[in-house]
């Protein structure tokens, strides 16, 4: 009998132990499996972050391509405004011979537009005075005449050289010539003419008269 129980207790003991072992391997086994599943999900957010980090540098590189097609329709306004200037169609020297013309005008504060414009180019070593005796400028220049009646009181005589950097050196010439001394005193000429040379004024010519400028470009005459 006593053997019997003993069998009886060691069974039971085994099928304890069994049974706990079975649990055991159990949890385990779903430990494994929950281990698995986060590394799967962790495996699936860095796959999306990566993702998502080349959408965001797709949009960056899409962004730093809008500011050369905004820098492209710049330029484009630009040559469209170039090309729709007052005085486009014409050439330099004419586009020059306007803005000064304008300049002068504001300049003298004549509230009148020219009826008539005239253009003489002089070379270099042009007399002041066309008398004997006469001190002469020894860069090229241009005498322009404009008026406002075609009368010789209406008229402006100026005569000027560029100084290349958007601006001239002009003097006023006499509209006439009537002291007998300009035919008979060259000491004097010279005198006179020099003097007229050392009041020469330096002015900038702008281009805020342009739309003045295209108003009379058409009647400039060069001789």
């Amino acid at each position: 009998m006593e053997n019997k129980s003993y069998e009886k207790k060691t069974i039971l003991w085994s099928a304890t132990f069994l049974s706990l072992f079975a649990l055991a391997a159990c949890s385990n086994s779903k430990s494994s499996e929950n281990q698995t599943k986060k590394e799967n999900t962790s495996s699936s957010k860095v796959t999306s972050s990566s993702k998502t980090s080349n959408g965001k540098n797709s949009a960056t590189h899409s962004t730093n391509t809008s500011p050369s097609s905004s820098q492209a329709n710049t330029n484009n306004s630009e040559k469209v405004q170039k090309s729709s200037s007052p005085l486009s169609g014409y050439s330099a020297e004419q586009v020059e011979y306007a803005r000064v013309t304008e300049t002068l005008l504001s300049y003298y504060k004549y509230d009148y537009q020219p009826v008539s414009i005239s253009v003489t180019k002089n070379g270099a070593n042009h007399q002041v005075f066309p008398f004997s005796g006469s001190v002469v400028v020894p860069q090229d220049t241009v005498t322009l005449s404009f008026s406002s009646d075609n009368t010789m009181a209406g008229t402006t005589i100026v005569t000027y050289s560029s100084n290349h950097n958007g601006s001239i050196n002009f003097y006023k010439d006499p509209n006439h010539y009537q002291d007998e001394r300009y035919l008979k005193d060259s000491a004097w000429v010279k005198e006179e003419s020099q003097k007229l040379l050392d009041s020469s004024q330096t002015l900038a010519i702008p281009t805020s008269f342009d739309e003045q400028a295209a108003q009379i470009i058409s009647k400039i005459e060069i001789k």
